[in-house]
């Protein structure tokens, strides 16, 4: 390896780091960051390289604590020297776990969150080159001041605008209609354009864990929300709501129960290209849920919405501050 930056390799489980199991008939967690790191042996690297096994789980195990662990782990090593770090994990929920992560990461060196969609040792395998290519984009100054990243075939995408568009072929990890903040071009990070990036929490927070989403659907959701409102451990809710933010009339009581318990509700839309909207006034519109005291989700999708009102809920915001976070966006 050549070079003087410094890189860190987290392994964070996912498919990337398993092998098929026999007797599991399928494939199952097996390789820790040093062999996966072995992979890159005959590569020259622009950067020394060290590894924390951190969890070998796939992505689908993880929660809202489980990531907060993992932030403190980075935040902590941050402070190490380190040019960058990269992340290996499962596709699953890595474009949850990568806009946690960039919602409490104040530094200007990324985080490259990587994968793959096909285990090693199958002939169309891609991690080794995501990884190659994780390490080159976290080596690189280049990178610096974009924030959290995920490295997937050859592009690097912002962590507020990826998603996984497919669950079977490699390039599952994209954006829609946005595309890549950077492309890797003979093994050259060329940068296309900066995110723009909302608040970011400078301090360590301990997001809520008891936060939960609601999908409106065709007459659905109701009993689900009643269950909701008579719990007392509901920290926070995001409703998926239709279109423009709106939900079914027969929902509207359970919410305004739920806000009149001093839980803070904000509403979405389900679509998957979509901001909320105010310009209806009929029952169960997002301008009447809003008059209620629900917030709103700007722009921001359920999942996204979900992970920054567990931030805020754990920084302590409430009311028009929460509001003000939520649509930083």
């Amino acid at each position: 390896m050549s070079g003087s930056s410094k890189v860190l390799l987290v392994a964070a489980g996912g498919t990337i780091g398993m092998t098929y199991d026999e007797r599991a008939k399928g494939y199952v967690p097996s390789l820790n960051a040093g062999e996966m790191l072995s992979w890159l042996k005959s590569k020259d690297l622009p950067c020394e390289v060290s590894v924390v096994d951190w969890s070998h789980q796939p992505s689908s195990h993880y929660n809202i604590r489980m990531m907060a662990d993992l932030v403190e782990l980075l935040r902590k090593e941050a402070a190490q020297g380190l040019s960058g770090i990269v992340v290996t994990t499962g596709t699953d929920s890595m474009e949850e776990m990568a806009y946690l992560v960039d919602l409490l990461w104040p530094y200007p060196y990324p985080v490259i969150f990587t994968g793959s969609m096909v285990p090693h040792g199958e002939l169309s395998s891609d991690g080794p080159l995501n990884l190659y290519h994780s390490l080159l984009a976290a080596a690189s100054e280049s990178t610096w001041g974009l924030g959290v990243l995920v490295c997937f075939q050859d592009q690097l995408f912002a962590a507020n605008e990826v998603c996984k568009l497919n669950s079977y072929r490699r390039d599952a990890i994209a954006t829609l209609n946005k595309g890549p903040v950077a492309e890797i071009v003979a093994n050259k990070i060329c940068v296309l354009k900066k995110p723009k990036r909302g608040r970011v929490i400078e301090e360590m927070v301990q997001p809520a864990k008891e936060v939960e989403i609601l999908w409106a659907t065709l007459g659905g959701g109701e009993r689900i929300l009643k269950i909701l409102a008579e719990d007392e451990n509901l920290e926070g809710l995001v409703l998926a709501g239709f279109g423009a933010g709106n939900v079914n009339p027969a929902w509207v009581p359970q919410i305004r129960q739920i806000v009149r318990n001093d839980v803070p509700v904000v509403i979405t839309s389900r679509c998957l290209q979509a901001r909320v909207l105010t310009c209806y006034g009929y029952e169960g519109s997002a301008q009447k849920l809003i008059e209620l005291g629900v917030l709103s989700g700007g722009n921001l999708t359920p999942l996204q919405a979900r992970l920054k009102l567990a931030v805020g809920i754990g920084k302590g915001f409430t009311g028009k501050d929460l509001q003000s976070y939520l649509l930083d966006q």
